[in-house]
């Protein structure tokens, strides 16, 4: 029976990255409607759970929500002191009253209307001196970058450039997010999704495109990553450009270091994405009933095997419910 809550089979770097860190969580995030005919309870369980976040999650998308705020005003118009608190006092105020609700919600129960909640409160833990903590790192995080060079150059770009694109991640538009792969016949069947933080036309070819992070580092500064290849992809897609005749620059700005890597995007960087989508689906589909990614209907559970770190599972937001399903596979 056909599973009418899926879609085509969809690619991003955190599907595929979730699915090399353990099918299980992969199938119990992406597939959670699978279970309906499993069990009712782990079904709304994994539904649940799938819409909860870390703190350390959290403090990372209310990053991108304060700069892309400050950003969006910025390009509109000049700001005061008065404003960029204003701007701040916001995300504060959302950071605290969502803690509050998560902290007082009833996680007994899956409830449509309000999924928010903060995954260590499911589990019971006590996290209250974790809010402050979060919303200092967020703060600083924009702090750092008001006062870095970054911000000039953001202001420079706004009045001197053809065009600057700001994400707005508090309204996701997932069309918009969508790459147009009609062109590449092996993948114009997939849905792959991307959306950059920041990106400046300078020219009909020369680009640059910014990416923020809040996670942990990377130590090999040389490269360029494959989200930022996708980003590449998805601009020449879109704009029809030849690469060879095309200046795009890319980078991972980390947070709150300031740490950047990056550089300039080559064919072969384009060939190898390209490349690297077209074998990431390969894997997916050995997930899937008849490899058949326009129904894109899952194995069953036994076929998604969990991973064998235990270190892993210890964090892990499903491990409640992948310990209950254990009985029915």
């Amino acid at each position: 029976m056909a599973n009418n809550y899926n879609h085509t089979l969809t690619w991003s770097t955190t599907r595929i990255t979730v699915l090399e860190y353990c099918n299980k969580k992969y199938y119990l995030n992406y597939y959670p409607h699978a279970l309906r005919g499993i069990n009712q309870d782990i079904w709304l369980t994994a539904l649940l759970l799938k819409n909860l976040k870390s703190t350390d999650m959290r403090v990372g998308e209310k990053t991108h929500h304060l700069l892309s705020d400050y950003l969006r005003a910025l390009k509109k118009w000049e700001l005061d002191a008065e404003a960029i608190q204003k701007i701040k006092d916001r995300v504060v105020d959302e950071m605290k009253t969502e803690f509050a609700l998560s902290k007082a919600r009833d996680y007994t129960s899956y409830d449509r209307e309000h999924k928010f909640g903060l995954s260590e409160h499911y589990y019971g833990e006590n996290i209250d001196h974790k809010l402050e903590e979060s919303i200092q790192k967020v703060l600083n995080n924009l702090n750092v970058f008001m006062e870095s060079d970054r911000n000039e150059k953001v202001q420079h770009y706004f009045k001197n450039t053809k065009s600057v694109y700001v994400e707005s991640p508090r309204e996701k538009d997932f069309e918009g997010m969508k790459l147009n792969l009609s062109s590449l016949p092996t993948l114009k069947q997939v849905n792959v999704m991307a959306a950059p933080d920041f990106g400046v036309v300078f020219s009909d070819n020369k680009y640059l495109i910014l990416d923020r992070k809040t996670g942990q580092e990377k130590m090999d500064t040389d490269g360029v990553s494959e989200q930022l290849k996708i980003y590449a992809l998805k601009l020449i897609l879109k704009s029809n450009i030849n690469i060879e005749n095309a200046d795009i620059e890319v980078y991972e700005i980390y947070l709150p270091s300031l740490h950047q890597v990056g550089g300039k995007i080559e064919k072969a960087d384009i060939d190898g994405i390209i490349k690297k989508l077209e074998e990431d689906v390969e894997f997916q589909k050995q997930f899937l009933v008849d490899s058949d990614i326009i129904k894109n209907q899952p194995l069953t559970p036994s076929h998604f095997p969990r991973t064998k770190s235990e270190k892993k599972c210890a964090i892990c937001t499903f491990r409640y419910v992948c310990e209950k399903l254990k009985a029915f596979e």
